[in-house]
């Protein structure tokens, strides 16, 4: 699950198949529909409708880009981490302490997925390059070669936590788990200063030119605007 995740986080060269526009449309329009729903829904039922019907354009517009399976496998993770967290909410308020209503529970479980799902889009559809050309252009130099590197860091750093988990689990039967620390630091440092001495000997990456508009970018256009309008409709239906 760790390794799928990790994949997850990084960028995906089929994104290219589309402009840089359109492929920023879709996370950018999905989180604004997530907090517009949260705000303007009448009732859990609309809610619900309004963020199924953003996650189910998420994961079309994903499995484009990355492969259903792959994505579904990716999401597993923090699916997961977000179902036994509603369990322990769950249990809390049956045993009569301090926690949410249990039927806002599985609506926020829910909210949650589809936001984290937006927000890995960002890392999917958009290069490291063109990361540093945006910030660039706006005039954060510094801003961008830093953002390059964590960017560049965070899914081998995932990565390296999955290589590290089976290392140790290995090597002690399933025990001391705790030592998984060790090799985590270890291969991050290494990777860390190999992509320092890379900079430091050949100097900042390239500003590569941002391709903003292909042709199928008509059907994200068409697909985004049909998702505005049925969550408005469900919004002033339910």
């Amino acid at each position: 699950m760790l390794r799928d995740f990790a994949y997850l986080l990084a960028y995906s060269e089929k994104a290219r198949e589309y402009g840089l526009v359109a492929r920023l449309v879709v996370p950018l329009v999905a989180l604004g529909l997530i907090f517009y729903v949260r705000t303007a829904s009448r009732s859990l039922l609309g809610e619900v409708m309004g963020l199924l019907a953003v996650f189910t354009h998420e994961l079309v517009f994903m499995s484009r880009i990355r492969g259903l399976k792959s994505s579904l496998s990716g999401l597993r993770l923090y699916v997961l981490f977000t179902a036994l967290s509603s369990l322990v909410f769950v249990a809390s308020s049956l045993l009569g302490m301090l926690a949410p209503d249990p039927t806002t529970i599985p609506v926020a479980a829910l909210r949650l997925v589809v936001l984290f799902t937006a927000l890995t889009l960002l890392l999917q559809v958009v290069s490291l390059r063109e990361w540093t050309s945006i910030l660039r252009k706006l005039g954060f130099k510094s801003a961008a070669d830093l953002y390059a590197l964590v960017l560049l860091q965070l899914p081998v750093v995932v990565y390296y936590l999955s290589e590290s988990a089976v290392t140790v689990k290995l090597k002690y039967k399933g025990r001391r788990l705790h030592k998984i620390a060790i090799p985590l630091i270890l291969l991050t440092t290494y990777t860390s200063r190999s992509a320092l001495e890379s900079y430091l000997i050949y100097g900042e990456p390239p500003t590569e030119k941002l391709v903003l508009w292909r042709r199928r970018d008509v059907v994200i256009y068409v697909s985004t605007l049909l998702l505005v309008v049925l969550v408005l409709i469900v919004l002033s239906t339910l």
